[in-house]
């Protein structure tokens, strides 16, 4: 019999947001609307569409395994050092490579409620993970994390704002716990959903890793974003992470050849130059975040304001009203950590009436 690790056997498989094509086969219905994933409703930029197809004509041949030209552009856009910059398969895939490097026997910190794939990775690593309350409003203390600091910690896992709920922290309590951080440890910021937040007081937190105030010293930070968010290019699987070269030279040890594809590559390229489709999906997720507000506030449901392009809420019976709404052709999404709760993807405009009009006929 083959013999499985121990610390193997504990860890549920990721589940991720049934896809439409699923969900019309099940029951049979023929408009199905996807509010479970935090994708861009809006599509991705025509420049993109464009580039597809005419790369199309190459896919017999490997891609550039170093990423050249996306890195170059990238750099020149963050205002980052090309050496500075890892890709990957999605930033999950970075977020392995982060934990098969730093977390073998090693502690994981972060707050309870963050994004469940550091806890996969984590235990897939063979780390250990400690988990730090939430406050009573579903808020996070920085300063709860320093306490919770132990002679085992390596990394600590920060998601900002927070998937499922939404929340982020501010500029000025980062500074502070930056500068509390220890050397020895590693500091994985995700921002995943900094597009939608950017204008809203969270930090940038390249600027972490290149400090550009004095008073705040240099630490070891890895920044995680990713293509699939306000770009729209959640199908093709890219992410990045920023970091000092020499954490970045460690990653891409453990970095699988060829992990992002050619026309992965290719749409982050034509994507990154068109910011004004960027912009329009930034506004449009403003708007959409009114109007679902407006909604729930409404019919008196209790939820988190976000600084993502999704919402949780709160209603009685959440597993019962998420299969209902399913069966009125809306998916929305369990709230992983909070089982009263459901989050809900910020569609276009007629996405998020339907969705309000369903969730009138079924709480």
């Amino acid at each position: 019999m083959l013999k499985i690790p121990e610390y193997l056997k504990n860890i549920n498989t990721y589940k991720p947001g049934k896809p439409i094509e699923e969900v019309q086969r099940e029951l049979g219905l023929k408009e199905v609307i996807k509010l479970a994933s935090n994708e861009n409703p809006f599509g991705c930029s025509l420049f993109v569409k464009k580039i597809i197809e005419e790369e199309a004509l190459h896919i017999n041949r490997y891609p550039d395994g170093g990423a050249y030209y996306l890195r170059q552009e990238l750099s020149k856009f963050l205002e980052v050092s090309p050496e500075q910059i890892i890709f990957g398969n999605g930033s999950n895939e970075i977020l392995d490579m982060i934990a098969r490097v730093f977390l073998p026997e090693g502690e994981a910190l972060m707050f309870e409620g963050s994004f469940v794939i550091y806890e996969i990775v984590t235990k897939i690593a063979g780390g250990s993970i400690k988990k730090v309350p939430l406050e009573c409003d579903y808020s996070r203390d920085l300063s709860k994390v320093l306490d919770s600091i132990t002679d085992k910690t390596r990394v600590i896992f920060i998601d900002n704002p927070c998937n499922p709920t939404g929340f982020a922290n501010k500029k000025e309590e980062f500074d502070e716990f930056i500068k509390a951080l220890p050397d020895d440890i590693l500091l994985v910021l995700d921002e995943a959903y900094f597009e939608y937040a950017k204008s809203h007081g969270v930090p940038d937190g390249i600027n972490y890793i290149n400090p550009i105030n004095p008073n705040i010293p240099k630490k070891n930070v890895i920044i995680l974003r990713t293509f699939s968010k306000a770009y729209g290019l959640a199908g093709l699987r890219i992410g990045y992470g920023i970091a000092d070269k020499n954490i970045i030279q460690i990653l891409e040890k453990v970095r699988q050849p060829f992990n992002t594809n050619l026309l992965a590559q290719k749409a982050a390229l034509e994507a990154l130059k068109d910011q004004a489709f960027v912009q329009f999906s930034i506004e449009e997720n403003e708007k959409g975040k009114k109007q679902l507000y407006e909604g729930l506030e409404r019919k008196g449901i209790y939820f988190i304001p976000t600084y993502g392009n999704f919402i949780m809420f709160k209603v009685e019976k959440a597993d019962e009203v998420y299969k209902k709404l399913m069966k009125k052709g809306i998916i929305v999404r369990p709230a992983f950590g909070f089982p009263d709760f459901l989050r809900v993807s910020i569609g276009t405009k007629e996405e998020n009436e339907k969705f309000l009009q369903a969730l009138n006929k079924v709480c």
